[in-house]
């Protein structure tokens, strides 16, 4: 029931499939199968803490250099069950490599020098800090430990601007494909949607603080009324004219 309702949710991505066409016709199937493999091994560690801690899924989405998965949660969740969860699918691949790794005599020395190559490059990709990539969920769970949620995810776009960059920078120095530059473009274009979608995020981020009521243990106090200071995970106190103000009674105000 759950696999069969996980499997309703994939969405592949049209250069995905433009991707395995092409290693159909050019006889590079086996390393299409291989990257294939290890993506679907990937999102399933993704996809086990997940569904552990109740994260209701949207829909997965399957792209050349890896999964997507986009959860019907609120922006105000733990961040821990967050990290867990993006921690998950880089060690469930390593687990599935581990396993080859100590059973590569039942593989030809070639196929398993494939293997090693999509494997590290698969997770060393994925851990780069560009936006939608694994590695900007940790830089942008990291921020929020110490940032203002609006702020830890602006400081997410930037590092994932530079990150960006910086690789375009090295492209003149290591060798390139076709592949990777069609990556490039979908990253760019995901970069810029979030970005668009800055405020949008932060509004909704504001909204969920007054439609629900979380019990957070740690309290931050805010001097004035500055909403753009508000972070995930911990309550807020409002010091208006001389006197505390709850968060919630303060958005209230607002909202009503």
């Amino acid at each position: 029931m759950i696999i069969k309702n996980i499997l309703t949710k994939i969405e592949i991505h049209p250069i995905f499939l433009i991707l395995g066409l092409i290693s159909i016709i050019t006889g590079l199937f086996k390393e299409f199968l291989i990257l294939f493999i290890l993506i679907i091994s990937h999102e399933i560690g993704h996809l086990l803490v997940a569904y552990y801690y109740n994260w209701p899924i949207t829909n997965i989405k399957l792209y050349p250099f890896g999964g997507y998965i986009n959860f019907n949660v609120l922006l105000n969740h733990s961040l821990k069950e967050e990290l867990l969860i993006v921690l998950a699918g880089p060690a469930m691949q390593i687990i599935l490599y581990s396993f080859i790794y100590l059973n590569n005599y039942f593989i030809l020395p070639h196929t398993f020098n494939l293997i090693s190559q999509y494997h590290y490059s698969l997770l060393i990709f994925n851990l780069l800090p560009i936006f939608p990539l694994d590695g900007s969920k940790i830089i942008n769970i990291l921020y929020n430990l110490f940032l203002p949620f609006k702020k830890a995810h602006l400081f997410m776009i930037y590092t994932s601007f530079i990150s960006l960059i910086i690789i375009l920078f090295l492209l003149p120095l290591i060798k390139i494909n076709f592949s990777l530059y069609l990556l490039i473009i979908i990253l760019i274009y995901k970069l810029l949607k979030e970005q668009k979608n800055h405020n949008y995020l932060f509004n909704r981020f504001i909204l969920e603080r007054y439609l629900y009521d979380f019990n957070y243990n740690k309290t931050k106090i805010i001097v004035g009324n500055k909403l753009k200071k508000m972070m995930l995970n911990k309550k807020h106190l409002f010091y208006l004219k001389h006197k505390y103000i709850t968060e919630k009674s303060y958005l209230n105000k607002i909202f009503k």
